[in-house]
């Protein structure tokens, strides 16, 4: 059981690392825009901060990947301790821009997904993940024993990336209320009824 644990864990972390990569890259100028916007950083200091972030996930991801299809555990847990830390980094990022009271884009995907508690969330739980798969990694334990095990954990890893990487976006949209048709929700009046 645990090293499907790691093996899902390595394949959220690794997914939501290529998400953000390719969200910033095809979409470049997101991220400074956002970070703009926020006015946590100095006016110079916004492009290297985006280029930095963009680089280490797309670095980070390339890597996790290479040392996965390699087997190398040790470089495979270096990557996602490397990992856990850009996404504390992003939480704590997050977290300070919400307490001093500054809005927008998060700038993390493709879509104006609004800085919000759900994207500090977001990457605290990918945080967590990334330092519990490069433990577990870091262990003795054996990595998935077959074509069924090793599907389950990818399976697995893709559903809970998708959620992660789709939760900000979901709960910062609320859902259209319908009004219910006119005279719905009565009871109609029975004749002779008591």
């Amino acid at each position: 059981m645990t090293s499907l644990s790691a093996a899902t864990a390595t394949g959220v972390v690794l997914l939501a690392l290529l998400a953000g990569a390719a969200a910033h890259l095809s979409r470049p100028g997101a991220l400074p825009e956002a970070l703009t916007e926020h006015r946590l950083l100095p006016r110079r200091a916004v492009v290297p901060a985006a280029v930095a972030a963009t680089a280490a996930e797309s670095l980070l991801a390339v890597a996790g990947g290479a040392a996965l299809l390699a087997g190398h555990r040790a470089a495979l847990a270096a990557v996602l301790s490397a990992a856990a830390t850009v996404f504390a980094c992003y939480a704590l990022y997050t977290g300070h821009a919400l307490a001093a009271g500054r809005g927008g884009p998060c700038g993390c995907s493709r879509t104006d997904v609004p800085l919000s508690a759900w994207v500090a969330g977001r990457a605290w739980a990918l945080a967590g993940l990334a330092a519990v798969a490069a433990t577990l990694t870091a262990g003795t334990g054996d990595p998935p024993g077959g074509a069924a095990e090793w599907t389950t954990a990818a399976l697995a890893a893709v559903t809970l990336a998708v959620l992660l990487w789709a939760l900000p976006a979901a709960m910062g949209q609320p859902m259209a209320t319908a009004r219910p048709p006119a005279g719905a929700g009565t009871v109609p009046a029975v004749k002779g009824g008591r």
